[in-house]
């Protein structure tokens, strides 16, 4: 059981720095605070995973360092394909995008990526995790495991709340979807309609098209314009974040979201 603690309290740590080295790269390129990750508060899991498969699984290379990089880049670049590749699957979004860098494979990893997190595993298995180590030996077995027990209840909290509000934006976003979809076949029916008059002079347009054009058109507005706050992060954290079966719609609230900050900022 204390095994079990440690391993989850490395976990914790590991997600935490993660968090904070992510958080930090990205706000410094957006010039504003960016919490940054899937959970909504300071953990990155990926991270947390990625260290554990690095000092666990690779401790055996440990002492070459040439070897523990090389091993650590191959790893870690799996890791990150596969997240990505089960969390589009899941979610049917693609939380990021590297199609823009050399080198990289279906979006989901580049080389640059992967040679950063080699040397990553390398400072970590080096420097980082022994002194982590020194620290956990501190704490009690019973604290240790009470602490475990608080941070898994967290854990599962956070993903429920996270999971909820990802299924709520894809439902906004399959509706915001269904309604530009509507708004582009009516307009084209009222193009068709203008051709009409033309050529036939009518006088107008048929009243009810224009109607539920109008009322189409509000609830666009409303709906792009709606912005509940875990929302705002999750597109936040994830700029490039693409939406596998609503591109369109997630593009406007994407839109609609750097619009309301620029006006802050006025």
């Amino acid at each position: 059981m204390h095994n079990l603690s440690e391993l989850f309290l490395l976990f914790t740590i590991y997600s935490f720095i993660g968090w904070i080295c992510e958080s930090i790269y990205c706000s410094v390129l957006a010039g504003t605070f960016i919490n940054r990750g899937f959970l909504n508060g300071p953990f990155c899991p990926i991270y947390g995973v990625g260290a554990l498969l690095v000092v666990k699984l690779l401790a055996p290379f440990a002492g070459n360092t040439a070897v523990l990089y090389l091993a650590s880049v191959a790893v870690t670049s799996v890791l990150e394909y596969l997240t990505g590749f089960l969390l589009e699957k899941l979610f049917h979004t693609k939380w990021w995008d590297y199609s823009h860098r050399r080198f990289n494979l279906r979006g989901r990893v580049c080389l640059g990526n992967a040679l950063l997190f080699g040397v990553m595993g390398v400072i970590v298995t080096h420097r980082i995790h022994p002194s982590i180590l020194r620290l956990l030996a501190q704490i009690p077995a019973d604290w240790s495991l009470a602490l475990s027990i608080a941070l898994g209840i967290y854990f599962l909290s956070d993903t429920a709340v996270t999971v909820r509000a990802i299924l709520q934006l894809n439902g906004k976003l399959a509706e915001l979807q269904t309604i530009l979809d509507e708004i582009r076949e009516k307009g084209e029916s009222v193009l068709d309609e203008k051709r009409r008059t033309v050529l036939e002079t009518k006088a107008r347009l048929e009243e009810e098209t224009k109607a539920r054009l109008e009322a189409l058109r509000s609830r666009q507005k409303a709906l792009e314009q709606e912005s509940k706050l875990l929302h705002r992060r999750l597109i936040n954290a994830f700029p490039t974040m693409q939406s596998i079966r609503h591109s369109e719609s997630l593009a406007h609230v994407q839109q609609a979201l750097r619009e309301r900050m620029q006006n802050r900022k006025k």
